[in-house]
């Protein structure tokens, strides 16, 4: 959509720069603001409308997609109940919970083992932080165990790393993985804040979390930026020369957000820093080009 919009812009300013219609609106006193409002404002409408449907829309629809073709295109099966922020699956004579799994590591975090004995009493119960897949297996770091004795006691020993006795693989959980592009932002929100309450590091998540708020308004931002080029430096170019120009600047936004959020994700930026940092300095940039050319 930022694309759509920043070529849309030059394409049709530029045209009627070259035709001289934009010097004879300047020429009966219309400044390039009050030439360039409504075109600002329908961008801020995309970037809202972009927003809900993100919100509404993208997940429902990316669930469905995903079940589609990983369970009945790929025929993946795998016996578990799967919630907005956890996973419930069951294997012989136990039950597992996941809080979350992460396709890109090969981890999971707040992993809870409930272990039952022949007449399904309860016997053992393993929890984890989280676990890693080491030798095709799930090692568990800081795993504690709390043993039901007979009598009715209860002890419990720390194991530290230890090997999980989870049967299921990552690619029998890539089968119901959603990434933080498939979540609304109040899903995901949700999860930092509950993972966050156990100690595991959500500096990714979070900013992925202010992106979802950054990334619709780029569309506002693009538009800033391109009304006042088109004014100025259209005139005696064609279309190719448009498009050029628009992919010479949305290069390089994308290049400033992808090493904005590099930094936010190894700790350097605040996340919301991070995430808005592209937008205000594209912001800046477009709003000087609108003070240089009034």
């Amino acid at each position: 959509m930022p694309a759509a919009v920043l070529a849309g812009v030059l394409l049709s300013l530029g045209t009627l720069a070259r035709r001289s219609e934009l010097m004879a609106m300047r020429a009966c006193g219309i400044s390039l603001w009050q030439i360039g409002a409504p075109i600002a404002f329908a961008c801020l409408l995309i970037s809202v409308a972009t927003m809900g449907w993100n919100e509404y829309v993208v997940p429902t629809a990316t669930d469905r997609a995903h079940f589609i073709e990983r369970v009945r295109i790929k025929n993946r099966k795998f016996e578990g109940h799967f919630g907005e922020s956890e996973i419930w699956f069951h294997g012989r004579k136990s039950f597992t919970n996941i809080d979350r799994f992460d396709a890109s590591r090969n981890e999971l975090y707040g992993v809870t083992n409930y272990m039952f004995t022949d007449d399904f009493e309860l016997e053992r119960i393993l929890t984890a932080p989280s676990a890693r897949w080491v030798d095709d297996a799930w090692e568990g770091q800081d795993v504690e165990e709390l043993i039901f004795e007979p009598g009715g006691g209860a002890h419990n020993e720390p194991l530290g790393k230890f090997r999980l006795p989870i049967a299921e693989t990552p690619g029998d959980l890539t089968a119901v993985h959603r990434d933080t592009d498939d979540m609304s932002f109040a899903t995901l929100a949700h999860q930092i804040h509950d993972l966050g309450r156990k100690g595991i590091d959500m500096t990714d998540y979070k900013v992925d979390l202010w992106l979802k708020t950054a990334i619709p308004f780029v569309s506002v931002v693009m538009a800033l930026i391109a009304i006042p080029l088109a004014s100025r430096t259209l005139r005696g170019s064609g279309m190719a020369a448009g498009l050029g120009l628009a992919l010479v600047v949305g290069f390089f936004y994308w290049i400033v957000l992808g090493l904005t959020t590099s930094l936010g994700r190894s700790g350097i930026l605040p996340a919301g820093l991070a995430a808005w940092s592209a937008n205000v300095l594209f912001g800046m940039i477009g709003a000087i080009f609108f003070l240089s050319s009034d």
